[in-house]
């Protein structure tokens, strides 16, 4: 029975009291919190919002709606002792949130506050001094382990829970049924020896899943990637951490436990949907799919493999599709990135099978999957898979490529004021993809232009920073290959007599670091005003940075035609640029010698040359430009 009937009955022609609209009005709240992400922003609106917030009922079926009755607990625990209160535990378990044997085992493991002060004594027995205090920096950055400061009252009521529900007999406390599972499913055993073993054990396998509730904790979410120290140093922790991690996810070694089986014995995903944990199949998709086509083109192939044809592979996937799995962009492009030494070999019977199950054409799936490839944690040592893809967009591959760096909001992100005030300002994608680009379409493209605006502004920013703490050579909290990578591929693209835009003045004039300003004056300026050419090319770049080789320059394409973008073509434009140089000597000390050197430089040439005039002229327009 609906509760506001409780208080009073609805008759014809009456208005609602007052007390029941606003108890309406709560429930229909209550329903819509469930479906909010992330709540916060919607508590901090009002006090309404913030009430229904702290309604237990309500975080429990926002806990089970978001994560699902198998994760429900664990998030719980999660998100600490200001969310989980002992009421919220009780609604979570009158809603059959799933409380497994494996959740009490880890719970127990975790339960409890490390001795900080053993900690440290341990460290500084066994490293350095640089590396202690490197350590310990990071350690203060790191929240309490998963479960470590439970509140007791719930501690208890979680494991008390644990035993009712399993019975005491079969609460094993100091087990681990993530390693139980393991070599249940023959984990220690190559693959071709593990199907007979695990169809040994397949009756204590279903024991464990069925009765004692076997689900292994959800994959731990990925991090924004950053060109950051911290980012560097979170992610060679989490390499080496020891189980069980201490934020309580599962790492991808003991989901790689999960997938090896399923792989082995697909009728597993059954089992576990039918104690409902509906999130099997989306928790360890890619790794199962990588799996299978491991499976299917080892990296060391025996002597008598044979490479398997198109049907094969559909039949395969397929298998896997038909249980819950997906075949979605990011599985298609690590398949290739996982085979990119191979794609002369195995690229387009990949391509093929994807395009037999997906039933979209070819070029459809490499432009998503070019989206995929740009991920700025990529370091494209090697332009293989680039070049594999591209050869299948038939149509207009600048297209994709203006798709692909949208998606990573390549380009300007700050004015000139809100750059000075930014952390962190690093490139957008990696800046291999700049340089290919650049060495594939040339300096005259939009989309080489739409890279030069996202690394113009990381170079300022690195300038900038530096400015401001001049006792550093790299910006706080930027790696030195992040550095590197930002100021070797700015000089990439000057190198290549990159045409420089009105609109970049503004960033010019705050910069200092002559290695910004010379380019502007010294080849940009000099090509579109006809002056003669004082800095001598290619450019010395003196960071070290390696880049893989192009093999097909834009230089040497005399077949196609490019639509180049001349951003001067337009006579007014440069008019405007030229009136801004003469009437603008505004910016730092460094820029200032540079505009008045080359203003100097103009007006001599304007002296000598009787037939100049000033650009946007008629005769100006017919003039052409210096040819170098």
């Amino acid at each position: 029975m609906n509760p506001i009937n409780n208080h009073f009955r609805v008759k014809c022609g009456k208005c609602f009291p007052f007390f029941a609209m606003e108890s309406l009005l709560h429930e229909i709240r209550s329903e819509i919190f469930k479906f909010i992400d992330t709540p916060i922003s919607l508590i901090l609106t009002d006090r309404k919002w913030y009430a229904v917030s702290q309604d237990p009922h309500v975080r429990g079926e926002w806990l089970i709606y978001k994560y699902g009755r198998s994760h429900a607990l664990f998030h719980g625990v999660r998100l600490g002792n200001d969310f989980l209160k002992l009421d919220v535990v009780q609604a979570l378990l009158a809603r059959n949130a799933m409380i497994s044997r494996y959740f009490v085992q880890r719970l127990l493991m975790h339960f409890g506050s490390y001795d900080e002060k053993l900690i440290e004594l341990k460290i500084q027995h066994n490293v350095n001094q640089i590396d202690f205090d490197r350590i310990r920096a990071f350690q203060k950055k790191l929240r309490c382990p998963w479960a470590s400061n439970l509140p007791l009252p719930i501690f208890t009521k979680l494991i008390t829970e644990g035993y009712n529900t399993l019975s005491d007999h079969d609460l094993v406390m100091k087990g681990n049924d993530m390693e139980l599972f393991h070599f249940l499913s023959a984990g220690p055993l190559v693959i071709n020896d593990a199907p007979q073993k695990l169809l040994q054990n397949l009756n204590n396998i279903e024991d464990l899943i069925l009765n004692k509730k076997f689900v292994p904790f959800p994959p731990r979410p990925k991090p924004i990637f950053e060109d950051t120290i911290e980012y560097i140093q979170l992610m060679q922790a989490r390499a080496h951490e020891d189980y069980p991690p201490k934020d309580g996810y599962e790492n991808s070694r003991q989901l790689n436990v999960v997938a090896r089986a399923i792989l082995i014995h697909p009728d597993l995903i059954n089992l576990w949907k039918e104690i409902g944990y509906h999130r099997i199949c989306s928790d360890v998709n890619d790794l199962v799919m990588q799996g299978a086509f491991l499976i299917l083109f080892p990296p060391t192939p025996p002597t008598n493999w044979i490479i398997p044809d198109i049907d094969s592979v559909v039949t395969r996937l397929r298998q896997l599709l038909a249980v819950g799995f997906q075949l979605t962009e990011t599985v298609m492009e690590a398949a290739f990135q996982l085979f990119e030494h191979r794609l002369d070999e195995i690229g387009d019977l990949l391509m093929d099978s994807f395009q037999n199950i997906r039933k979209e054409p070819k070029s459809v799936i490499a432009c998503s999957c070019l989206i995929q490839t740009a991920k700025p944690e990529r370091k494209h040592k090697k332009f293989d898979l680039l070049e594999f893809l591209i050869k299948y967009i038939d149509d207009q591959p600048e297209k994709a490529w203006e798709k692909a760096l949208k998606h990573y909001n390549v380009g300007f992100k700050y004015d000139i004021d809100s750059i000075k005030s930014v952390e962190m300002r690093s490139l957008s994608v990696h800046s291999n993809i700049y340089y290919w680009i650049l060495k594939k379409y040339g300096p005259n493209y939009k989309i080489t232009h739409q890279c030069f605006d996202d690394i113009l502004e990381s170079r300022i920013w690195i300038d900038l920073k530096l400015q401001e703490n001049p006792e550093l050579d790299v910006p706080e909290h930027l790696t030195k290959q992040a550095f590197n990578s930002i100021c070797s591929i700015y000089l990439e693209f000057c190198k290549e007599k990159f045409p420089f835009k009105r609109n970049y003045l503004p960033y010019l004039m705050m910069a200092k670091d002559e290695e910004i300003i010379k380019p502007f004056f010294k080849i940009s300026l000099p090509i579109l005003f006809g002056l003669k050419l004082q800095r001598n090319l290619p450019y010395d770049i003196n960071h070290e940075y390696d880049r893989p080789k192009v093999n097909y320059y834009y230089k040497n394409n005399n077949k196609r035609k490019f639509n180049e973008m001349d951003c001067y073509s337009d006579q007014n434009e440069l008019a405007k640029l030229f009136d801004e140089l003469k009437d603008n000597y505004n910016g730092t000390k460094a820029y200032k010698i540079y505009h008045e050197e080359f203003m100097c430089r103009y007006s001599e040439k304007e002296l000598n040359d009787s037939d100049f005039e000033q650009p946007g002229s008629s005769s100006a327009s017919k003039k052409p430009r210096h040819e170098i």
